[in-house]
């Protein structure tokens, strides 16, 4: 899963925890619990953490090397916003760490390119469409449910596959056979998984919705 049990020299290794540190306090200095004053919200965001823990239990490891799987990490954003998010994604991480005994050295690592990454493209990727797609909810789906999504997926496993190029000091050896059609798999996956998830959730518990205007996709809901 991610980077837990690749071999990783030890300034890579602890480089990862400093930038990881950095990237929570940030997320901290935020205050983003204020969004789960609502007891129901509190349980969504468990519920969620838990849900894409067991997604992340869901892998396949192409020769050894790159593992794959849905990420989860779009859809905390649309309902959460970044810096929850980012929180949540690091408990994922720590839980996938104590679940699979992992060392260490890998799980900083993991945590920037399977957790991190993700929900900064989500992030700026949701900017650009409130700025410049109609205000209806049918393109709040489609460009929060489909479209950041598979964006997402797609550049965080070229971002992996780029990582363990460069701790292969450069060998192209690393590259699976077919790993750009199991990236194009996992974008639709993660983007069908994603866009049905926010669909209903739209329609049906709007609510949940905490990170857009209401008179912009006439979504219920706290605004904070």
């Amino acid at each position: 899963m991610g980077f837990l049990y690749t071999p990783l020299p030890f300034w890579v290794a602890v480089g990862g925890w400093i930038a990881t540190a950095i990237v929570v306090a940030l997320a901290l200095w935020k205050n983003p619990f204020k969004r789960l004053q609502d007891g129901t919200l509190q349980h969504v965001w468990l519920a969620i953490i838990v849900a894409v823990s067991v997604l992340w239990a869901s892998n396949a490891w192409l020769d050894d090397g790159t593992v794959m799987h849905l990420l989860g990490a779009t859809l905390v954003v649309t309902l959460f916003d970044w810096a929850l998010a980012l929180i949540a994604m690091a408990v994922v991480v720590g839980l996938a760490a104590v679940v699979f005994d992992a060392p260490w050295q890998g799980i900083a690592l993991t945590f920037l390119v399977f957790g991190a990454l993700p929900v900064g493209i989500s992030t700026l990727v949701q900017r650009a469409s409130i700025a410049w797609l109609p205000r209806n909810l049918f393109m709040f789906i489609l460009g929060q449910g489909f479209v950041s999504p598979a964006i997402a997926v797609s550049l965080t496993a070229a971002a992996a596959l780029g990582i363990h190029i460069v701790l292969a000091d450069g060998s192209m050896l690393v590259v699976p056979a077919g790993y750009a059609f199991s990236v194009l798999l996992l974008a639709t996956g993660e983007a069908w998984f994603t866009g049905m998830s926010t669909a209903l959730i739209a329609v049906y518990r709007p609510a949940w919705v905490t990170t857009y205007d209401v008179r912009r996709y006439r979504l219920g809901g706290p605004r904070i």
